[in-house]
């Protein structure tokens, strides 16, 4: 029997609205111009935070479940319900650019999948994750120095981006979906889940301090805003504290405070409305833009889409291959109460 623990799905609801908000934004700014307004744009920045959050939520799931040996066909599982749906969203975004911009669908294709050149990129990141998780549990890999290894190789490669070398520059998707930058974040992942009943318990009886951290987190990303680093981007290596202290503080409260249904269903659906969002608010957004304020506009738009996706999703959803198009997280779980059983969505 799978069971649902509510603060994963809290997790994982928080991260898909911010990703779809943030996008709102963009693509407002893409029709009206830019908005010259730095809170505004501060905002967008913090809503960044969402990616990592996903990426962070999913293997800490695994390092949960999977404390000593991995199930028969672990990888391909994944591949099957992970990767197959995004290539299928890679298939329908190129086949939109063909048929909408007149770009070369084969070129498109090559675009989208390979460079993962649409809002679904993370994807193949979180399955390279997923292979070196497989490889740490499978040779039995001590965390006592791979993790340390793994942790600094991911501040280099975040320090040499930051740069703005010309391979980075040059190569910008390609090079967001190398999961070495994203090291850090599997180092924290893998060592929250390993020890997440002791971790839950300090984080739930010393919550203000999870609130101070956000805190000071936020203040740190303001400075450096400020001070003129101002790139709208998940790929900060201040954005990792940040990243950090919103995990922790979500998971704490999420133990805390009332349990709200829809977060089980956004949950439900988030990887799906990952995946289409991005094309669903190209044709919305130009209605949106119509309404006379920004945050009419960027209101409007995160909420039509979120109602479109989810409705899409559901019409696939009784496909009898749609697990292979919009994953098995759609799929309704069998209990909402937190239990050691553990879910892996």
């Amino acid at each position: 029997m799978i069971e649902i623990v509510y603060e994963w799905n809290a997790l994982r609801a928080i991260a898909c609205l911010s990703i779809v908000l943030l996008h709102a934004t963009t693509n407002i700014e893409i029709i009206n111009g830019f908005i010259d307004q730095p809170f505004y744009q501060f905002f967008r920045l913090l809503l960044c935070a969402a990616t990592p959050i996903f990426i962070l939520l999913s293997i800490l799931i695994l390092a949960n479940r999977y404390q000593h040996q991995l199930p028969s066909h672990f990888l391909w599982h994944r591949f099957q319900f992970i990767v197959m749906p995004f290539v299928a969203a890679g298939i329908l975004y190129a086949a939109n650019a063909a048929f909408h911009y007149h770009e070369n669908f084969w070129n498109a294709l090559y675009r989208h999948i390979i460079l993962g050149d649409f809002s679904g990129w993370f994807v193949m990141t979180i399955f390279q994750l997923y292979i070196l998780f497989f490889i740490v549990k499978k040779y039995q890999l001590s965390s006592i120095w791979f993790a340390p290894i793994m942790f600094l190789l991911g501040i280099f490669y975040m320090t040499l981006a930051k740069l703005n070398l010309d391979t980075f520059v040059e190569n910008d998707h390609f090079m967001r979906l190398l999961f070495i930058g994203w090291l850090p974040y599997f180092v924290f992942a893998y060592f929250i889940g390993r020890h997440y009943e002791k971790f839950t318990y300090y984080i739930v009886k010393y919550k203000f301090f999870t609130v101070l951290s956000v805190i000071l987190a936020t203040v740190m990303i303001y400075i450096n805003y400020y001070l003129g680093d101002q790139q709208i981007t998940s790929r900060r290596i201040d954005m990792m504290l940040f990243v950090l202290a919103m995990t922790i503080f979500i998971l704490a409260f999420a133990q805390i405070l009332p349990k709200l249904p829809f977060i089980h269903i956004i949950s439900r659906y988030s990887f799906g409305i990952f995946l289409i969002h991005w094309l669903i608010q190209e044709y919305l957004a130009p209605y949106s833009a119509l309404l006379p304020t920004t945050s009419l506009q960027v209101t409007s738009l995160f909420l039509a889409t979120l109602l479109v996706c989810m409705l899409l999703i559901k019409i696939i959803s009784f496909l009898p291959f749609s697990a292979y198009l919009i994953g098995k997280s759609h799929q309704k779980g069998q209990s909402v109460i937190k239990v050691k059983i553990l879910y892996n969505g």
